[in-house]
């Protein structure tokens, strides 16, 4: 599904903007006006066009909440926010402008947070020697609910999981939702430089911790739901903590070096065999001519803390071989046919490996769902989550 750019990478990210239209994170004349000012691959102009657009929209959020007039404030802080995420993107992890272009994306989620209808507040969770950023959402009414705690993955920020996970979705169905950065995400990773960890159940136990004394949860019916590498490290988590009563991988991310190295074999085992030197400098001459290469190298550097040679290793790390025979729960795998990040085929690997009941749905093009976590149809998607959920809890 090709919305402008003829670069996959740039392309997706659009697509990926405007999917969260659907809770009102964005609007498409915005964004195609938006791309239209960007050439393909320029990253510079991704970052200025973005944040001109976010600038624009914060503007006429913070004008319409000085007026009282707190739907319209609501609704262009959230697209400021999807904005403000979108700019920052593509910055080097060491980038001077990450930090405040980041704070500025918090800062509009926060200020629609105080907008919404439903009951949600920031929260910090105890984790080792800090505190995780999250947030909670809960319906009206105090009576114990099933709580889906949602999981990001490469490159997401816990605000971005409001809509990538359908959490008004959730809340109209009377689930209570937590979102949450983690180590080598949102918060953490920019202001603590706390990089990703394979073992996610030592991340998720605190947060589940947590929730033990949350009023209004249930702790006999608590999901994880994890978006895109999140569908690692959700079943992860499953695998090792019997507290997980379901699990959704939203997308399956089975094993990352699989999915990296898949359809490229000769390839791969150059990667795999060369000196650590000329890995590297391959690295280095593929992200002079491909966009998508570049980013990836770049936020795998930041994100684990690696060089293009050892992340050889690091990716084989985050695997579910060997570990998925240890899920139990019901366990929902979703996977496009398009998705140009995780192939389809790893679903397969994945559901057969898990030992409780488990069940795939393949999303296709003619759906406007097949990418990557369905970001071209996200109501199609979030509908087969929580009607399975509602099945499940």
């Amino acid at each position: 599904m090709r919305v402008h750019f003829e670069d996959r990478t740039f392309d997706y990210q659009t697509l990926r903007t405007m999917g969260y239209a659907t809770y009102g994170g964005a609007e498409p004349g915005e964004c195609l006006a938006t791309v239209e000012r960007i050439d393909e691959g320029d990253f510079e102009a991704w970052h200025a066009e973005w944040r001109r657009t976010a600038d624009r929209v914060a503007g006429v959020a913070e004008a319409a909440r000085e007026r009282g007039r707190d739907e319209t404030a609501r609704g262009a802080f959230l697209r400021a926010h999807n904005y403000y995420r979108t700019a920052e993107f593509f910055l080097d992890g060491d980038d001077p402008r990450r930090g405040p272009t980041y704070e500025r994306s918090r800062d509009a989620f926060r200020s629609a947070l105080d907008l919404l209808d439903a009951t949600a507040r920031a929260v910090e969770i105890p984790y080792e020697d800090t505190n995780l950023p999250g947030y909670a959402f809960h319906p009206d009414g105090d009576a114990p609910r099933p709580t889906v705690v949602c999981l990001g993955g490469f490159d997401s920020v816990a605000e971005e999981l409001y809509f990538l996970c359908g959490v008004p979705a959730a809340l109209e169905r009377g689930y209570a939702c937590l979102v949450f950065d983690g180590p080598g995400q949102g918060a953490p990773l920019r202001f603590e430089g706390r990089r990703a960890r394979s073992d996610w159940e030592a991340v998720v136990g605190p947060v589940l911790d947590f929730l033990e004394g949350e009023p209004g949860v249930d702790p006999e019916r608590i999901a994880l739901l994890g978006a895109s590498m999140g569908g690692y490290y959700a079943p992860r988590a499953a695998a090792f903590d019997e507290r997980v009563a379901a699990c959704v991988a939203f997308d399956h991310c089975f094993d990352l070096w699989s999915a990296a190295a898949y359809g490229q074999r000769g390839v791969a085992t150059l990667v795999d065999h060369a000196p650590g030197a000329l890995v590297n400098a391959l690295a280095a001459l593929g992200a002079r001519f491909d966009p998508g290469a570049r980013w990836r190298r770049e936020n795998a550097r930041w994100v684990f803390g690696t060089d293009a040679a050892a992340l050889r290793g690091t990716l084989r790390e985050y695997s579910l071989r060997g570990v998925a025979e240890r899920v139990t729960c019901p366990t929902l795998a979703l996977a496009g046919e398009d998705d140009h990040l995780i192939p389809l085929p790893l679903a397969y690997e994945f559901v057969d490996a898990v030992s409780g009941p488990t069940t795939l749905r393949t999303f296709t093009t003619e759906e406007g769902a097949g990418e990557h976590c369905q970001v071209g149809n996200l109501s199609l998607a979030h509908g087969v989550i929580y009607d399975w959920l509602d099945d499940v809890l």
